[in-house]
């Protein structure tokens, strides 16, 4: 019996209302090892142009940006789904 988990895509949340962008900041655009963090060309109350992921399902989920945000506007969550067993998968289809 083979037990596994599948692990699926990092969502990336930006908080645009607490970032103080990228031209201004840019600590996720320089920590992240896909460069994923370009500006947005919408502005934030503030006055700033917050990032936006480029292409978000290369996203590694290493977490670079979230701990090196010095505004908490970063949020990246993995999602694991629950355990699965190949086995019992594999015989039902039998």
């Amino acid at each position: 019996m083979i037990h596994l988990k599948e692990i699926r895509m990092p969502k990336v949340a930006i908080l645009s209302q607490a970032c103080k962008g990228v031209d201004d900041c840019g600590i996720c655009a320089y920590v992240c090892p896909q460069q994923l963090f370009e500006a947005c060309k919408e502005m934030n109350d503030a006055g700033y142009y917050p990032p936006e992921i480029s292409n978000p399902e290369e996203c590694t989920g290493c977490l670079n940006c979230m701990i090196c945000c010095p505004d908490y506007a970063i949020v990246v969550e993995k999602e694991e789904e629950g355990p699965t067993n190949k086995q019992e998968d594999h015989d039902a289809a039998k």
